[in-house]
Formats: C-alpha cells, structure tokens, sequence
C-alpha cells in the first residue's frame, strides 16, 4: 500500500475527458497521440496505477450501485436504482472514466515500452491492471471488446465483443503470465520509486494477482462448470501456495495525500460542497446490523446522530467525542412534532412494507427510505443541516469519513479481508481442501477491523469518550449471528461479514458479490421495493456502441442477452 502522492498530475493530463458521441472512434484516429509520450515506461506505470485505483474507488460515490448495495441512500435523489434503467452511460464507464480511451491506452504503452526496454516486469504489472479494469467490465456489462481493445492506430475502429467466457479466460491467462513473470528473477522492471502501489515488491504484486485471480474464479465457477471446465485445481493451487493476501499490509489501495481537492479522499469536505459527504445516509437496514452485532467499524465510519428528536423536555446540547473526534449534539423534545411526523415507510427483512417510528434520542438511525430522505422524521431545515443534502436526524459519517487524507481512506481495489471470505466461502463449498472456514473466516473479520484501526483488546463498557476504538476480536467472532456454526447457515454469515467489510472500501464488489451468491438475502428484497423497476443485473451497452460499433453490439447482445440490452437481462456468469 503506497500513497497517491505527486502523481495525480499526471493523472489528470492523461484522464481528460471530452463529451463526445464518438469519443472512442474520435481518439483511435488522433495521430498526434503518442504512446511513446513519455518515453519510458515507469513513468507511464505511475499514472496507470493511479488511474485504475483511483477510478474503481470512484464507487464509493455512485449511487445506483449503493442503493443497489444496500449501503447508502440520498438525500434530495430519491431512488437511485431507476437511473440504470433511464439514464445509460453515453460512453463506456469505469465509474466515470472511459477504459478504452483512458485506462486501457495507458496500460497499452506501458505494456510496448516495458517490452522494448526488455523491463518485462513491469508490463507484468500493467497486465494486473489491465486484468482489474477487464473484470469490472465484464462483471458490469457482460461480453465486452477485450482482444481487440485499444488496436484504433491498426486500423481495427471497431471491435468485436468477446464473449464474458473468453474475457475471464483472457484475464486468467494475464494474471498466470504475470505471476510467472515476477517469481521470475532475472525478469527486470518495477522501479520502487514509480510503483506507487507496492514500492517494487513483487511479492506484494504476485499476491495481489493470485487473490484476484482466486476472485474472479469464484465469481465464474458456476458457470464454467456448466460449460464443462471445474476450477477447482486452479482454487486449491493459489490456497494452499499461500501466496496471496493474506494481512492488511497486502491491500492493493492507495492513499490520498490530501495536498488539494483533486488528491484528496472522495468525501472529504475541505474543499467543495460537502454535498458528497452529507447526501448520503446509510440505511436502516445496514445500521440494524451494525448494532445488533455492536460493530466496532461503526464508530469509526459514522458519527451519532446529531439532531436526534428527543424524549427530554427541553432542548439541550452535549458534545460526544467517539474515536478522536468531538460531535455536537443537540436534543429536539419530540412534543415539537406531530406523531405522524416521527414515522416513515420502511421494509422488514423479507421485503414486506412497514412503518418505522424514529427511535428517540438515536445514536445510530438510518434512513428507512431512499423517497425525499431530506424530509424524513422531521429533518428539514434542522440548525446545521448541509441544505436538502443532509439529514441530521439520521446518522451521517464520522469526522474521519470527511478527513482529506488518512491511512484508512483508501482507493482500494482489493484488500485481505476480501481474499479470506472468499477462501471461508470456498472452503466451506468443497472447492478447496486447504485451511478451515472459521480460520478463514474470522481472520477475514481481523482484517477489516484492522484496515480501519481497531485495536484488540479489552472493549471498554462505551466508545463514548474514546480517542481509538478497541474491541475484544474473540468476543466479537463469539457473538449471536457472528459465530459459525458449521451448517450451511455459515454462508450467511460469511456473506454477512463481507458485506460489512466492504462498506466504503468495496461498492463495486458488494453489488458483484450479492448477484453472484444471493447473499445477504434482504438486499434483493429491499434494494429495489422502492423503485418502479426491478432489480438490476447489470448495466446496459454504453449509447455510443449500439450507434457507432452497431454490428458487433448487435452480435453481442443477440448471442449473449437473448436479443435484449436491459440492467434485468442476465449475462453468461448469471444463467
């Protein structure tokens, strides 16, 4: 884990974008670009690094895919699901970057430079990359172009969508050769002073390779065992190796150096409108787990609630401090309000409408809603409210969330405590032999309170007052709910537990995650009653594709989505 430190530069100059319909055939035939811009290859693996981590990061603000999630609803949006169904993406999205003009150019000239200076590990690394940005299209659209990406200046404009079967098999091929190529000695490349991800550790590198190479085998199982091939020597190989992630030293994340707006951490509030920071609400549905388990990530993520109506008499004001930080509270008598005005809509676990009443004097409430969150419990115009984008009768998030830089805000496209559930989950389906599921699985927990600074040891009886959050870890994995059990129930848990790790480190893989295994239950339920559309399945063809690359969107769309582009048709990894 290396920060982004003065590279972010180069980043920009190489991740301008232009609102044009044809952007991706208009640059394929700009001569003036040179893949040989600048000249060696380290230079380019800097920008590349910084560019792919710092785009698939960028989910941590999207707010379809945290809806979808089930982590977060806006305030002042209403649902978010909708837009995949009414609002396509005019080009393609690598949350908000194009791939085939951006990330995938970069990796391209990393990989030719690398290859004529004979630096063979670098062009390993960028093939890691290239491997990450492939995966998030595949698993976001399904067939893809792939094989013929980025080949504009051979004449090839417009190119074929390969199946999601031969882009995972790409992507597998790329991660092997990588692997191959770092554990090779004699292989050159990786300057530590460019590699801004692992400072030139290729240990580091190949870890990062296998777990998500070990991912992507997961995501795909099914559906390569019905094609004919089992992946499980493949699965068992990477575990019982040992060589991937393993501790939070693993992580494949960046750190923003907070110099400017532009370096600094997505919700940060020092700069802008704060509207990133206060819009969004974690929902009632993610905070209930939270305090049912009593969960030590949530005192350090989101703050109490700061406007909390009030069974007191008065009005009155305290100041709580949680964590290093100091919250001002201010108690509203809940007789200012009419009964109806403390209730909203909600949803039980199984997805069946219900009235929620605010829990009065809450510390930790989430919104129930996405429907004019603004408004709910009262919340309007409260002294201190960030305008329509804000709630403080719900809980928001901690100071920490709006620092602009800290070693726990991360770009992060993959971390340690993912590659453990993932091996709890394999384990307990047969697909390695390796290791234990509750080793694992608790070790996957251990991970993520680390990640984000929580200390084992003896919990205090409150977090009030505390400067740093501790918590008894065995305590915590002997909770109701939290402890396996060793029946099939312990996939729940599993899931369980990911799916809290990856709030504000991982949307993208959460919403992944859920299609894949149908796990937590209740986001499918929940996520989408609130829409007029259905759950979605995956995000429909970029506008530009099916009028300017129409022969082979066609094909695609025909061979792999039964004739229909739609966020409720399924790709091949969902049949």
């Amino acid at each position: 884990m290396k920060n982004i430190i003065g590279y972010i530069a180069l980043f920009v100059l190489l991740s301008v974008s232009v609102a044009c319909t044809d952007q991706l055939r208009i640059d394929e035939r700009q001569t003036t670009f040179d893949e040989k811009y600048f000249t060696y290859s380290r230079y380019q693996l800097t920008t590349a690094i910084v560019n792919v981590a710092k785009n698939y990061g960028e989910a941590a603000k999207n707010e379809s895919v945290g809806q979808a999630a089930l982590y977060f609803m806006d305030c002042y949006a209403s649902d978010r699901i909708g837009l995949l169904y009414t609002t396509p993406d005019q080009t393609w999205s690598f949350e908000g970057s194009n791939p085939y003009t951006n990330e995938f150019r970069t990796l391209a000239a990393v990989k030719k430079l690398a290859t004529e200076e004979g630096n063979m590990a670098t062009g390993a690394a960028a093939d890691i990359l290239k491997s990450v940005v492939g995966a998030y299209l595949t698993e976001k659209y399904g067939d893809i172009p792939f094989s013929e990406a980025v080949e504009g200046r051979e004449g090839n404009l417009f190119p074929k969508f390969d199946s999601q079967k031969e882009v995972y098999e790409n992507i597998f091929s790329l991660l092997d050769d990588a692997v191959a190529t770092l554990s090779d000695p004699s292989s050159k490349g990786l300057p530590a002073d460019h590699d801004v991800l692992f400072g030139g550790d290729r240990t580091k590198w190949i870890k990062f390779a296998n777990s998500l190479k070990f991912r992507l085998m997961a995501h795909s199982y099914e559906a390569f065992k019905k094609a004919g091939r089992d992946l499980s020597d493949e699965m068992q190989s990477i575990a019982s190796g040992g060589n991937y992630m393993n501790e939070v030293g693993d992580n494949a994340s960046l750190r923003f150096s907070g110099n400017n707006e532009d370096e600094a951490w997505y919700l940060q509030t020092k700069w802008g409108t704060r509207n990133e920071f206060t819009e969004q609400k974690p929902t009632k549905y993610l905070m209930d787990q939270m305090v049912g388990f009593d969960d030590p990530r949530m005192y350090v993520i989101f703050a109490p609630v700061l406007s909390p109506a009030s069974a007191k008499s008065e009005e009155t004001t305290e100041t709580l401090r949680i964590n290093g930080y100091d919250y001002d509270i201010t108690y509203y008598p809940s007789t200012l309000y009419e009964p109806s005005e403390l209730v909203a809509t909600g949803r039980d676990l199984d997805g069946k409408e219900m009235q929620v009443p605010y829990e009065l004097d809450a510390k930790w409430f989430g919104t129930p809603n996405p429907l004019d969150v603004q408004l709910l419990y009262a919340g309007a115009g409260l002294p201190g409210t960030n305008n329509q984008y804000d709630n403080r009768r719900i809980t928001g998030f901690s100071g920490l969330i709006a620092e602009p830089a800290d070693d726990r805000l991360r770009a992060v496209m993959m971390e340690a405590s993912e590659m453990l559930f993932l091996l709890a989950e394999a384990r307990h389906k047969g697909w390695i032999s390796t290791g234990n599921v509750k080793d694992y699985y608790e070790n996957g927990i251990k991970m993520s309170f680390e990640r984000w600074g929580i200390i084992d040891g003896a919990k205090p009886s409150s977090h009030i007052g505390s400067d740093q959050i501790v918590d008894d870890f065995k305590a915590y994995f002997a909770k109701d709910g939290v402890a396996l059990e060793g029946g099939d129930g312990d996939l729940d848990k599993i899931a369980m537990q990911k799916w809290l790790s990856m709030v504000l480190t991982n949307h993208t893989e959460a919403y992944t995650d859920y299609l894949r295994t149908g796990k937590p239950a209740f986001i499918g339920k929940i996520a989408a009653s609130f829409s007029n559309y259905d759950y979605p399945w995956r995000f429909v063809y970029p506008l530009d594709e099916a009028s300017n690359n129409k022969e082979n969107y066609d094909a695609a769309v025909a061979s792999s989505l039964e004739g229909r582009d739609r966020p409720t048709s399924k790709m091949w990894i969902r049949k």
